[in-house]
């Protein structure tokens, strides 16, 4: 059996290190995965007079959603599609990629952009046991996609952590005396700077053959 050829695909690298991976589908592998995706829905089906599954498909088929089912086909179709660019394109993405329609008509291939990003390129600044320090001379540039992800993950374990407590957000903004606009830079704030010391950690590390983090941080605490 041979190899498929890999579908065409290109990508835009910001100075960031995000990642514009556009790439296609062709429509006859778009048509082929909904009209799978509907026959599962036919399956599944329960209509009033037949068995689970024994519904005609002209009956159930009208009754879809087409958009869920076509969003169920894609699933199928996107993560393969996907790794074959990221392949080809030989990059190393750090986030779940967000994906969007550029060009989706019936008839037509689909073109899709993933938009992602690398791990950053680090510089380091001369070493020192001062972290802070470290951090201020040293070169990270990390993109905005990955500190937005970070910091929308803290702020969805501060919501859960807030509602398990029985307080509201806008208690808790009430109580620091703060807007929702404030708590949202100031974790934004904070995502990056952990972010820039964990990536200069992974740097150090990396540079002195280093067994792991804490071996890390007990290298830069001995330096004289």
């Amino acid at each position: 059996m041979t190899k498929s050829s890999p579908l065409p695909s290109s990508v835009n690298k910001l100075p960031d290190g995000t990642l514009e991976i556009t790439f296609t589908l062709p429509w006859v592998d778009v048509h082929r995965a909904y009209d799978q995706a509907v026959t599962d829905a036919v399956a599944e089906a329960v209509v009033p007079g037949f068995r689970k599954g024994k519904a005609p498909r002209d009956l159930v088929e009208p009754k879809l959603d087409k958009n869920h089912t076509l969003t169920h086909a894609l699933q199928h179709l996107l993560p393969k599609t996907y790794a074959q660019a990221i392949e080809k394109h030989q990059l190393k993405p750090v986030l779940y990629p967000s994906l969007k329609v550029q060009k989706g008509q019936e008839g037509q291939d689909w073109t899709f952009i993933a938009t992602t990003c690398e791990a950053p390129q680090v510089k380091l600044g001369p070493l020192t046991k001062d972290i802070a320090q470290l951090v201020k001379s040293s070169q990270v540039q990390i993109a905005d996609l990955l500190v937005e992800s970070e910091a929308n993950h803290r702020l969805s374990g501060l919501a859960e952590n807030l509602n398990q407590l029985g307080l509201s957000i806008d208690k808790y903004l009430a109580t620091k005396k703060i807007t929702a606009e404030q708590l949202k830079a100031e974790t934004a704030r904070a995502a990056r700077h952990d972010l820039t010391v964990e990536f200069i950690l992974q740097k150090i590390q990396v540079d002195h053959k280093l067994a792991d983090r804490q071996k890390t941080l007990d290298f830069l605490a001995n330096l004289v």
